[in-house]
């Protein structure tokens, strides 16, 4: 089978593009090609003409006009991929996005390729049926890259989750033994926070 990348387009703001092409460029081997539409109506025109696996859609975007882009692409095409890019510092915006139609929120401070390759192969692995843009546009989901990635997912998974056990029983034997020090505790703190962040966005992605 052929082992060709993941084809995604975007539409939003400088911003979560320039995020969006760093964590892209970091990982070169995570197989996914982007392509930004300038408009909704691009996005709409780009995506009738050809075959693609996703739209991410910058939910920030003109004003939190990306979560109305999230509902008409939605309302168009009821079964596609849409991933919504926000920001963890506003609250409920994953959960409004989700609302109006977002397959998978990602957030822009946690992105990374994998990441994104990692949501892509879960959303279309679980689907039922083959996706379609139009009933006689059929997108092919790549199952060779597929069973590639739900392998390195596993080997990721379980490193991971040695760090955060090691990272989580260090900070228990040092909370043991701080002395009032309130900068060791603020520390500490941040550590733990950071744990328990990377710990929820694993169970999210799984």
């Amino acid at each position: 089978m052929s082992t060709s990348p993941f084809q995604l387009l975007y539409l939003g703001e400088d911003l979560a593009w320039s995020r969006l092409s760093q964590a892209l460029s970091a990982a070169p081997r995570s197989s996914i090609k982007v392509h930004r539409a300038q408009s909704l109506n691009e996005l709409f025109l780009v995506l009738a003409g050809g075959k693609w696996h996703a739209v991410a859609v910058d939910v920030h975007a003109w004003n939190f006009q990306g979560l109305h882009y999230v509902d008409k692409i939605r309302s168009e095409y009821p079964a596609f991929p849409i991933l919504a890019l926000c920001s963890s510092s506003v609250n409920d915006l994953d959960s409004k996005a989700r609302n109006v139609g977002a397959s998978q929120c990602l957030s822009l401070e946690l992105l990374t390729g994998d990441t994104l390759f990692t949501v892509l192969v879960n959303i279309l692995a679980s689907q039922h049926s083959p996706l379609t843009l139009q009933k006689d546009v059929p997108v092919q989901v790549n199952y060779t890259l597929l069973d590639q990635a739900s392998n390195r997912n596993r080997e990721i998974s379980h490193a991971l989750n040695n760090l955060l056990c090691v990272i989580t029983a260090n900070a228990d034997i040092l909370s043991d033994h701080l002395t009032g020090d309130s900068y060791g505790e603020r520390s500490l703190t941040e550590i733990k926070k950071a744990a328990k962040s990377a710990s929820d966005l694993m169970r999210h992605l799984k």
